[in-house]
């Protein structure tokens, strides 16, 4: 074989490699700031602020309660749920990008305003981008064990956590 016709297959391995670089993409970073925005927006009882972190298909899976679902939904739940009054504290969170949607699972803390005994518990969350925005999609929590006191019968008093 000649080299001159060992050219052409070289530059087209090299031309193939240098494609295949440009196609693989940067790992995006989980959207830390919309989900402070959550927790800022739920810390300072802003529920206008809360209920707007949401896609206008969102739906809640609060503890021990039915499905809330919609916009208007979510927003009068956290009306009746009274964020402000509690302050979250997240942990051990991970995110995982799934496709168009990230992914997170972690722990929290919940501490009443009048500094009280702190609640623990969990959360999963599904992250929606909508435009050039992130919201939530959907959103589950639960709190690990019942305080001091409460029985199975009490009323529930988890805490949601993002």
């Amino acid at each position: 074989m000649k080299p001159i016709h060992v050219a052409p297959w070289l530059a087209l391995i090299a031309l193939a490699g240098i494609a295949g670089c440009q196609r693989a993409s940067v790992p995006q970073a989980f959207p830390q700031a919309a989900a402070d925005g959550w927790i800022g927006a739920f810390n300072s009882g802003d529920i206008e602020g809360l209920a707007l972190m949401y896609t206008d298909d969102a739906e809640l899976l609060p503890p021990d309660s039915p499905i809330v679902a919609g916009h208007e939904a979510i927003q009068e739940f956290w009306k009746s749920y009274s964020p402000g009054q509690i302050r979250i504290k997240l942990s051990a969170v991970q995110a995982e990008q799934l496709g168009e949607y990230w992914f997170r699972e972690g722990s929290y803390t919940a501490i009443p305003g009048d500094e009280g005994e702190p609640r623990v518990g969990k959360f999963i969350e599904l992250w929606k981008k909508v435009g050039s925005a992130w919201f939530l999609y959907r959103q589950m929590w639960n709190r690990n064990a019942p305080l001091p006191g409460e029985t199975d019968e009490s009323p529930p008093g988890d805490e949601p956590a993002s």
